[in-house]
């Protein structure tokens, strides 16, 4: 029988050239490798200095929160706000807190007041105009609340600032007010231009609410006044990379006050911190120091795994040494090209990587280029051993091996490429990021690592020879490889059908649920839940939700827009009093609603008409709040703040925003009059989640057919064999349900109270991980097996490759599986499972679908295609 493998006979000799010319120049090519590595270590631009993150801003543009967010914005151009920190002071033994305790809140809102001063100052000295007036204005107003708080002596020049641009407009008594800051501090008589200090903190504020805060304030007192809240509303996305400093400084600030209270005796008085921009910079910090312990932990297990196994430092040294340069020179080129869009004629370019991304990055250079290195250095010992010659044994080993290696690697750069279709533009530009450095650890174990090789010689397998590292490996094969082989020959339909079976019991329900609901598993989009138990944000969450419903510090934003109607009209307030009944009566989770007819948020009928309630709706504050103030849309739009009793990022919180958006289409089929018209917008956290859960379900669906389609063209090519390569895609597919479900049984178990799915984004680099790395071994094994089958005949051949093979393809998938447990050692639930899942998926992988079905299924289809002699 003719048999041909890996691309052609031709191809392997090209390689084994390659391997010459590598011999030949060694002393050239390791050189110009750490040259570079080293230039990229020490040339801008470095990865941490372009990365990105958050989730929400890389929704697609048509995503029904994002046009919510521009209409919203286009009706009120001074709410800016896109996250919020709340800050909770509460009693430990939950009574009401007593005077000298809504005092020191004041005291503590005070610097926020005052940063808030300060950047209305600055915007005020940048515009003109109107719009240079009202900002002045905002930003007295503030200063003065900062100061009646209590204001702190040390900071007076910041009012004076404000004091020495109002001098100039005649409105306000500077002398007065003058006086009044030096005699907080008297330094400042010496002060002839009082300017904005230059180390003010830049907590990207765009609003501070505090309990005294005209119309909002009320919301913010337990009813029982047994906990307040102070709400900082801040430009920045609620994932944004900035929120980690932010969050990290006012974290510092509020352990500074805690250290105040417990030494001033109240020990009773508790201050917690949270809110989506809090959640979000803690996930962001905890996905950093995950970072941080999957580097260290993934080089200590490969170091480890590769001496136990091997027994050689050199041969340990030689994988680590070309991975670090190929991270070096991968992680330096990406994000240089995350820069191309600032040469001239390139504006239109558009690359972006993520600081999760690294993880990734790592795991995978340090699994997949260990398993390339040794697989060459598995044949350059054989080639070693049969002809003494290093530089013989190195072309003949790159010709063996490297066809092998190329089809292992070009599958997973496939899959991996394939997630640029994506709509999601983290997937889309991470996939990519991910292949171009595993293209570079290709480039890297194909030309440094053989040539480290040829340097090394035989001291590689030092303190063995590598006679003795032969026979002992030959002893090892002996004893287990080859009895696998045996089995494999005798019962190959009886050992298949086994683990099929095997596989089936826990890959039945993804199978199920994939076929019935597009979800191979449950999926979670909780970053609340996501955090450790120890995390500032979720331990404010506990405590703000014993006095508040939960979403109080991320309410949904609700915009109405009509062109022919009028809702500064007594029709129109009436349709807005109507409107808030609807979003109370959508959901039985709809806590509080607040619009121009209900400032204070309370349900219909709560409301009493011998209170100052009534006067709020008239109160300036409301109509800036909740009505669009510009001309062109003025009357046009009404907001509307819904408060919804749960997680805003559990499933919970998505259901009721779906049941408000139902509510208001209902509403709008049956309106009447000038209201016919009626534009619904749905914002906010909770929003955003359900749009990044719409997208992510059919980016996942259009990239799990793109990565088998693409991986099959690859083995295709590979193997030109289009039944052996439905096969290995079918094996690897299987074992991907069977790690689902096996990766859900344990979670659903580890967490029986809390569990609500595994993290959305776990499935998806689960699949295309393991689809792609998954046919690494299945192409080793493969190759090899046609190869000897052309030297020995069909099963003596398949028995030949099993021996050869079944340690190094074993030793690699315990070194990727290795690097794959680094990530369960990460700060996040979502990481933790994406490591677990991997290192479950290539353990299967390795042992059950690559020892035991693949050499089966081989040997069956060798029995048809070739039936040996009678």
């Amino acid at each position: 029988m003719r048999t041909v493998f890996l691309f052609t006979p031709n191809v392997a000799l090209t390689f084994e050239r390659l391997g010459q010319l590598i011999a030949r120049r060694w002393m050239l090519i390791i050189p110009l490798w750490i040259i570079l590595a080293v230039c990229a270590v020490l040339s801008p631009p470095h990865w941490d200095d372009v990365t990105l993150d958050g989730d929400l801003a890389y929704l697609p543009a048509t995503s029904p929160m994002l046009i919510a967010e521009r209409e919203i914005t286009a009706a009120f151009p001074d709410r800016k706000a896109k996250s919020q920190i709340v800050i909770i002071a509460s009693r430990r033994d939950e009574e009401p807190l007593t005077d000298d305790e809504w005092k020191t809140i004041d005291r503590l809102a005070s610097p926020f007041q005052n940063a808030q001063g300060i950047e209305w100052l600055r915007q005020a000295e940048a515009a003109e105009g109107a719009s240079q007036e009202a900002l002045f204005k905002r930003a007295e107003a503030t200063l003065t609340e900062a100061e009646l708080l209590d204001y702190d002596a040390a900071e007076p020049v910041w009012n004076l600032a404000a004091l020495a641009k109002a001098e100039d407009r005649g409105e306000i008594e500077v002398e007065r007010l003058k006086a009044q800051a030096i005699a907080l501090d008297p330094s400042l008589e010496q002060a002839t231009s009082p300017t904005l200090p230059a180390d003010a903190p830049d907590w990207k504020l765009f609003d501070v609410w505090t309990r005294h805060t005209p119309v909002v304030g009320k919301m913010l007192v337990d009813p029982d006044k047994r906990a307040g809240l102070i709400i900082l509303h801040l430009t920045n996305e609620l994932a944004a990379t900035d929120n980690i400093r932010i969050v990290s400084q006012i974290e510092t600030l509020v352990d500074k006050w805690r250290e105040e209270i417990h030494d001033s005796g109240d020990d009773q008085l508790q201050i917690g911190i949270t809110g989506s921009a809090a959640i979000g910079g803690d996930m962001l910090l905890a996905a950093k120091e995950s970072i941080a312990s999957t580097e260290f932990y993934t080089i200590a297990l490969v170091i480890v795994i590769l001496l136990v196994v091997y027994r050689a430092p050199l041969l340990a040294m030689a994988p680590l040494l070309a991975i670090a340069i190929s991270f070096c020179v991968a992680t330096w080129l990406v994000a240089s090209l995350t820069l191309v869009d600032q040469i001239p004629g390139f504006g239109w370019w558009n690359f972006e990587v993520f600081k999760t991304s690294k993880i990734f990055v790592v795991v995978i250079l340090f699994g997949a280029g260990t398993d390339f290195c040794l697989f060459l250095i598995s044949r350059y010992k054989e080639e070693l051993a049969d002809c003494g010659d290093p530089g013989e044994a190195v072309a003949k080993a790159l010709g063996g091996t490297a066809s092998a290696i190329c089809g292992s690697a070009l599958t997973t750069i496939v899959g991996l490429g394939m997630m640029f279709f994506a709509e999601f533009g983290k997937f889309r530009n991470s996939g990519p990021a991910i292949a171009l450095c595993l293209l570079v650890t290709l480039a890297v174990c194909l030309t440094f690592a053989p040539a480290l090789l040829r340097m090394l010689g035989r001291k590689t397998f030092w303190p063995m020879s590598v006679d003795s590292l032969t026979q002992r490996t030959n002893d090892g094969r002996g004893n287990f490889w080859e009895l696998i082989a045996a089995l494999v020959s005798k019962r190959p339909a009886l050992l298949l059908a086994l683990t099929v079976s095997l596989l089936l019991v826990p890959a039945w329900r993804p199978i199920w649920l994939r076929v019935t609901t597009g979800y191979a598993v449950d999926v979670s989009y909780d970053l609340l839940n996501d955090l450790p138990s120890d995390r500032p944000a979720k331990q404010g969450a506990n405590q703000l939700a014993k006095y508040f419903p939960l979403g109080q510090a991320n309410p949904v934003a609700v915009m109405v827009r009509t062109n022919a109607g009028d809702f500064e009209s007594k029709e129109g307030g009436a349709a807005i009093a109507q409107l808030t009944k609807v979003l109370f009566n959508a959901d039985p989770h709809v806590a509080r609603v607040y619009s121009s007819e209900n400032p204070l948020g309370h349900r219909p009928g709560r409301i009493s008409l011998l209170t100052s309630e009534v006067f709020l709706k008239n109160h300036i504050r409301t109509r800036e709040q909740f009505l669009p103030q510009t001309p062109e849309m003025k009357g046009k739009a009404a907001l509307f703040r819904v408060v919804v009793d749960e997680n805003p990022f559990s499933l919970d919180a998505i259901a009721a925003v779906q049941h408000i958006e139902e509510a208001l289409e209902a509403y709008r089929a049956n309106a009447s009059g000038n209201l016919t018209d009626l534009q619904i917008y749905v914002s906010g956290a909770t929003a955003g989640v359900r749009d990044l859960r719409s997208v992510t379900k059919s980016d996942t669906q259009r990239i799990e057919v793109l990565v088998v389609l693409g991986v099959a063209a690859v083995l295709l090519i590979i193997l030109r064999r289009p039944v052996v390569c439905a096969y290995m895609i079918a094996s690897v597919l299987l074992s991907y349900y069977a790690t689902l479900g096996m990766t859900e049984w344990f979670f659903a178990a580890m967490f029986p109270d809390s569990y609500q799915g595994l993290d959305w984004k776990a499935p998806l680099f689960l699949f295309v991980i393991l689809i792609a790395v998954g046919q690494d071994y299945n192409i080793y094994l493969a190759t090899r097996v046609f190869e000897e089958q052309r030297k020995h005949g069909a099963i003596a051949g398949m028995r030949v490759a099993i021996r050869h093979t079944g340690g190094i393809i074993s030793s690699c998938g315990v070194i990727m599986a290795g690097t794959f447990v680094a990530m369960c050692f990460g700060q996040l639930l979502a990481i933790v499972e994406i490591g677990f899942s991997l290192t479950v998926g290539i353990l299967v992988d390795t042992f059950i679908v690559r020892t035991v079905m693949m050499p089966c299924f081989l040997t069956l289809w060798t029995r048809r295609s070739d039936p040996p002699p009678s």
